[in-house]
């Protein structure tokens, strides 16, 4: 009898519903530890995959309350339930305390008195101050993406660590000029999330 429930990973993509590599690695990692389905739900996608006949965690790989985390991901829980599953909806990844402490020890090398914590614009919010909060936690200072060249003007050393678990247009420009790597390019911080994943009942 199956006793693990299948897993949902709700993640944003790239446009058309491409999913960055790192993404889908780590659903087929996953899928190798767990006796039930592991699945992708993307944000930008035009159709969701069925639902498993298992029942299910939905878990948004989100970092931060945004739109997504608030709006989008408890209207996937709705329909889910529409279609006759039974789902359980986890907190967004970046609600969970022990997923900010790996990778705070993972990145305590790398988080010089350079670094600053680059993150998509948003507008001013539960969001924003979340982020003013981990900001404090991470003992680095916190910008919006679209501020960086002009905090560069002053702060010629700078250097860029993108908020972000997998690569995007934001991560990729960075990384043209230095910048961090996406967050589950770490392997700590990725083997961490996986064993994070595995450990749901």
């Amino acid at each position: 009898m199956q006793s693990e429930r299948a897993i949902r990973l709700v993640v944003h993509g790239r446009s058309g519903g491409v999913v960055p590599e790192a993404l889908t690695a780590l659903r087929q990692e996953l899928q190798q530890h767990r006796s039930a389905p592991v699945q992708l739900e993307v944000l930008t996608a035009d159709a969701p995959p069925p639902c498993p006949d298992a029942s299910s965690w939905l878990v948004p790989l989100l970092l931060w309350p945004g739109a997504h985390a608030r709006d989008d991901v408890p209207a996937i829980r709705r329909r889910m339930r529409s279609e006759g599953a039974d789902v359980t909806l986890l907190p967004f990844l970046g609600a969970w305390s022990r997923w900010w402490s790996l990778v705070s020890e993972a990145l305590d090398p790398l988080l010089t008195a350079e670094v600053v914590l680059l993150h998509h614009p948003l507008r001013p919010g539960v969001a924003d101050r979340f982020l003013q909060q981990l900001s404090k936690r991470l003992s680095v200072p916190l910008l919006p993406s679209d501020q960086w060249s002009e905090y560069l003007l002053h702060h010629p050393k700078a250097q860029a660590f993108p908020l972000a678990l997998a690569p995007n247009r934001m991560t990729e420009s960075l990384s043209e000029a230095g910048g961090l790597q996406p967050l589950l390019h770490h392997s700590l911080i990725r083997q961490g999330l996986i064993d994070l994943l595995i450990a749901l009942p």
